[in-house]
């Protein structure tokens, strides 16, 4: 089986998750991945490919393909493989081609803008390599703690003025007397980071809706484009988040509408109940392993 993942960490990750489970139960599994990822992929016990995913489909000649759609050199591999093919489905809307033989889709049905039928669910977890260290936490203390992260780094006007509404917010967050954890980079360890906080702050990002949503936690999104507005105008009406409006990202909101925003995130009324109960309800979607044997009779 050739796993195929596309540049974005995240995606990457959640293909460990399914590579391992389908190597435990006693498959040949290879990985094709960018280099900065493949150093993961062998952390996680599984055989990086160093070849392209067409050059090396061609020659390894694989039964079965697990690809990022998203990724134009996965996505061709797999169209020309000739053998069963398995799409991950990414948060944004899938190409329209080529489709896979099964969707496997890892999105909580809330928060999905138009399900794909006869998708194969997934919980939305994603690999993480053991004893990473983590970044400094807060104290504890009993004040909730609010994450901000994705913040851009670019030198183009756009990136520099939403980094000042990135850091502007951090500001907001500590006026109102609130723990700050400011995250760079697109790869962290959710599971030790998440469960103290009660709200995220970031871009749209995919990787970090997912990881919000399964820890249970509101999220507000100061959104890079349309993909990502989309992704809080889901959240919204999910009622777990809240997204900037275009007009507020262009008129550059107030420290009170900020301050205003990440309140009502924290303090409750109807965003962080709903929250938690996506957090429950994702906790009770399939894993990985449990899609194992249907995965495995695509190619009897």
């Amino acid at each position: 089986m050739l796993f195929s993942g596309g540049l974005g960490m995240p995606a990457v990750l959640r293909l460990v998750l399914l590579a391992r489970a389908m190597q435990a139960a006693g498959n040949e599994v290879r990985f094709c991945c960018p280099a900065r990822a493949r150093h993961r992929v062998v952390r996680a016990g599984l055989v990086p490919v160093l070849a392209g995913p067409q050059r090396f489909g061609r020659a390894w000649r694989p039964d079965l393909v697990v690809h990022d759609p998203l990724c134009p050199d996965s996505a061709a591999m797999a169209a020309e493989s000739g053998v069963p093919t398995i799409g991950y489905l990414p948060y944004a809307r899938p190409p329209s081609s080529p489709r896979p033989t099964v969707w496997i889709d890892p999105c909580p049905p809330p928060l999905r803008e138009r399900p794909e039928p006869g998708s194969w669910q997934v919980r939305c977890d994603a690999w993480e390599p053991p004893g990473r260290p983590v970044p400094r936490l807060p104290a504890l203390a009993l004040t909730p703690r609010v994450c901000v992260t994705g913040a851009p780094v670019g030198s183009r006007p756009k990136d520099r003025r939403r980094a000042r509404l990135f850091r502007r917010v951090a500001e907001g967050v500590e006026s109102l007397g609130l723990q700050l954890l400011e995250l760079t980079g697109d790869d962290h360890p959710w599971s030790l980071l998440l469960p103290g906080c009660v709200a995220v702050v970031h871009g749209g990002d995919e990787g970090v809706v997912y990881a919000a949503a399964r820890f249970g936690i509101s999220q507000l999104v100061l959104p890079a484009g349309e993909d990502e507005r989309r992704a809080g105008a889901r959240l919204e009406k999910a009622g777990i988040g809240r997204c900037l409006s275009e007009d507020e990202l262009a008129g550059d909101p107030s420290m009170l509408r900020l301050r205003f925003h990440v309140a009502e995130l924290v303090n409750g009324g109807r965003v962080l109940p709903e929250a938690a109960r996506l957090g429950l309800a994702i906790a009770r979607m399939p894993q990985p392993a449990d899609l194992v044997a249907d995965i495995e009779a695509l190619v009897r």
